[in-house]
């Protein structure tokens, strides 16, 4: 039986772009440049914070990202981007060292 395990690693300004488009097909607008703050949790699951500066309110938020999401932002990045992605592949978000990737396996 044929088996495939795809990783497609991601930098931190393509998270960061990927996190923007997610957050703005949920309604919350914002620009990748106006991050000022981007801590990453990897103790049970990837949990990723960020502070983002508000220049019509004159103030910063903080938008907080479970693992599904992250996962579904970097999904929807490659399709973005037109990165095939088989639909019948087990698919998780990894994290090696400081870099972010989909895994993807196929049995």
């Amino acid at each position: 039986m044929l088996r495939e395990n795809r990783e497609i690693f991601i930098s931190e300004h393509e998270l960061k772009i990927a996190l923007m488009q997610f957050s703005a097909r949920k309604g919350l607008r914002f620009k990748a440049e106006n991050i000022t703050d981007f801590s990453v949790s990897t103790k049970d699951e990837i949990f990723i914070a960020i502070k983002v500066f508000d220049a019509e309110k004159n103030r910063t938020g903080l938008v907080k990202y479970t693992n599904p999401e992250i996962a579904a932002a970097l999904m929807g990045y490659c399709m973005y981007l037109k990165i095939p992605l088989p639909k019948a592949g087990k698919k998780s978000l990894q994290v090696k060292g400081q870099e972010f990737y989909l895994n993807i396996k196929i049995d």
